[in-house]
């Protein structure tokens, strides 16, 4: 399963947490995929969320969702322990905001997995 898309819901979050995860993202960065099984929206949601290192700790900032024609395969790969990860590809400050952070939601490749371990 590989699937490409603009992260949804990036309009709707605080725009001076976007600015900033937005400034510091680089293509190639991994996301956080969380369950939101409790959304009103969509029992399926998926949040992606961005993690960075910050001096007072750990700092984690809730960017928006997997898409909802995607959520309900995604959502179901994590129900049963599949290790799915979100990778950004594309990162644009000057477009809309719901065009700015693009990713691939994908599971990986054993054969990848092996050749980073060596």
């Amino acid at each position: 399963m590989k699937r490409q898309f603009f992260i949804a819901g990036v309009q709707f979050r605080p725009w001076a947490e976007i600015d900033k995860a937005v400034k510091e993202m680089k293509v190639g960065f991994r996301l956080g995929l969380v369950p939101e099984p409790t959304n009103r929206f969509d029992p399926n949601a998926i949040k992606i969320e961005y993690n960075t290192e910050t001096a007072d700790g750990a700092e984690t900032t809730f960017l928006g969702y997997v898409p909802k024609k995607f959520s309900s395969e995604v959502s179901s790969l994590l129900g049963i322990g599949v290790p799915v990860i979100c990778t950004v590809d594309e990162v644009n400050p000057a477009a809309k905001t719901y065009e700015m952070i693009k990713v691939t939601v994908s599971i990986p490749i054993e054969d990848e997995e092996e050749s980073e371990e060596e």
